[in-house]
């Protein structure tokens, strides 16, 4: 599969899923334009991908997404593939650290054999529900948004929105993830809908465990207890995700839009 001459921009790009992407499309013939709020992390991965070009922008901020844009327009004057692969699970480290903490007593709990129900609701703030609706649905939309008139110039292109099996299936966590990305689901169906006259196509993937910081962060126990919710009992390998998304963006992928594919080791069976 390749992408030669394509013009992408791929957010979320100095981790992760975000960064296999930026590789995968590279390696494929496309010139990268990445962001990410990491400065020093995407200089560093970047520095090593051919034709890839990194800016340190917070994807909430629209300011900054457009900003991003108009250098690729002035630079190329289109651009051919958009992915939408930056994200959070929680706001920040304190709010991490309390997931955490519940996630060890549904561990324990589960191997014990005692009863614990999981209480997230009560304990989420308004900002940190804004937080991270802001990041994972608000920055997904700022950048299509800005995309849409340089994915016209190009004559069509694709988009690529991350979303998560979370969002798909009923898991205990904090609402603010999965609420997040079940809207990116929705996001990407209007989206599709709209672009498919100007052949830009427009899906979504839906994760489940992926060797990542943001996957791993709870700790092993609570990884291998959500591995146990996938008939294929391991994690996949974040370049696995990254050439699913160089399918989307190739020509195999032409006929695909609106779709929301769940590379989720069969968390998620439709």
């Amino acid at each position: 599969m390749r992408v030669d001459d394509a013009i992408a921009v791929v957010t979320g790009a100095a981790s992760g899923m975000g960064l296999a992407t930026a590789k995968a499309l590279t390696d494929a013939g496309a010139t990268v334009y990445g962001i990410d709020l990491r400065r020093d992390a995407l200089d560093g991965e970047f520095s090593a991908l051919p034709r890839a070009r990194g800016f340190a922008v917070d994807v909430s901020d629209s300011a900054g997404i457009e900003e991003v844009f108009a250098q690729v327009g002035a630079d190329h004057g289109k651009l051919d593939i958009l992915v939408n692969a930056a994200g959070v699970s929680t706001p920040g480290a304190p709010q991490q650290a309390w997931v955490d903490g519940i996630n060890d007593r549904m561990v324990t709990a589960a191997k014990t054999g005692e009863t614990f129900h999981p209480e997230f609701l009560g304990g989420i703030t308004d900002a940190d529900f804004d937080r991270v609706v802001a990041i994972n649905l608000n920055g997904t939309f700022y950048a299509i948004r800005a995309a849409v008139a340089l994915l016209k110039n190009a004559g069509g292109g694709c988009i690529v929105n991350f979303a998560s099996v979370a969002g798909l299936i009923g898991l205990p966590m904090p609402a603010y993830y999965p609420a997040s990305k079940a809207a990116i689901v929705g996001l990407t169906k209007s989206a599709a809908a709209e672009l498919a006259p100007f052949d830009i196509r427009v899906n979504a993937l839906a994760p489940a465990g992926v060797d990542t910081a943001m996957f791993t962060a709870s700790g092993a126990d609570h990884v291998e207890a959500l591995l146990a919710l996938q008939p294929l009992k391991r994690v996949a390998d974040p370049g696995e995700v990254g050439r699913t998304v160089l399918f989307l963006a190739s020509d195999a992928g032409r006929h695909f839009t609106g779709q929301t594919l769940s590379p989720s080791g069969g968390a998620l069976m439709v």
